[in-house]
């Protein structure tokens, strides 16, 4: 029993080539390859007829080529959209950072107003300030590991200064018959 095999035509010869090759793109996204021997099954070519033509038009090293393209391609649209979603964490990351920015101003603000402005105080918003603006810098892409170098070789200096602070709120108290702070 003889297997009926039809002629391959260079139409044909193309569309094999191009499936080999190339493979398909499923709905999935999946890329599926196929083997000589499945197309020379499904398009009834004769087996040696397909693998001659294959080995002399260099379709192996055409498929080896198409993927490694491919996947460089994939590779980049992959690197882009990381990049999309860094740019939009970080824009996030920024509005919320604004966001504790305005509420800490807003807390200095009314301590101010209702006299309640004690070291402890201070000492905690300076530290959530510190904490946010580490976090702001971050989603800029600066690094922060200088600025903690800053803020420790400063700390005797800065604490030294809140101090002188609020020695001068607690000296404008004094005078102004306010009851004292500590």
């Amino acid at each position: 029993m003889s297997k009926k095999t039809v002629k391959l035509t260079p139409t044909l010869k193309e569309k094999i080539r191009n499936l080999f090759v190339q493979g398909i793109e499923e709905d999935s996204g999946s890329r599926v390859l196929y083997s000589l021997d499945s197309l020379a099954t499904q398009y009834k070519i004769g087996k040696s007829t397909l693998y001659r033509h294959a080995k002399d038009e260099g379709w192996k090293v055409q498929q080896e080529q198409f993927q490694a393209e491919y996947l460089q391609q994939l590779d980049q649209k992959f690197q882009s959209d990381l990049v999309e979603e860094s740019k939009k964490f970080d824009t996030t990351t920024l509005n919320i950072s604004k966001a504790l920015l305005g509420q800490i101003g807003q807390t200095i603000k009314k301590a101010q107003t209702d006299d309640k402005f004690s070291p402890a105080l201070l000492n905690t918003l300076a530290d959530a300030t510190y904490k946010v603006q580490r976090v702001a810098k971050l989603a800029l892409g600066e690094a922060t590991d200088h600025m903690k170098l800053n803020a420790k070789v400063q700390d005797t200096d800065a604490f030294r200064e809140a101090m002188e602070l609020l020695d001068e709120v607690e000296r404008q108290r004094r005078n102004s018959s306010v009851p004292t702070s500590h």
